[in-house]
């Protein structure tokens, strides 16, 4: 039993080492890659950074200020979180002039 196993691994092994174009994933067509590169630009356009700052400001004075109880106080610290980690992608990366991505 454990030879078949051995045999059948070592032909896979055999098969993807001589047909490397086969067994390589080329291409990028996959049918949802073009809505989630909009989704992805308008994330990270100007309009994003310009909603994230105001969000930012708004649950900022919200928590600084405002006279708000346990549960509430728990939702506007959650948004102020989820803002600042959203708005980071947008505008910390153009702000200290990154990409994101290495240059090689």
């Amino acid at each position: 039993m454990k030879q078949r196993i051995y045999i059948g691994l070592g032909l896979c092994l055999a098969a993807t080492a001589l047909l490397p174009d086969i067994a390589h994933a080329a291409g990028s067509s996959m049918p949802w890659e073009a809505p989630l590169t909009k989704i992805l630009q308008s994330i990270e356009g100007p309009v994003a950074k310009i909603f994230g700052t105001i969000v930012i400001i708004m649950t900022g004075l919200t928590l600084a200020f405002g006279d708000t109880g346990g549960g509430i106080r728990k939702l506007i610290q959650i948004v102020f979180g989820l803002s600042i980690a959203f708005t980071a992608t947008s505008f910390f990366l153009s702000f200290f002039k990154f990409s994101g991505g290495a240059l090689i």
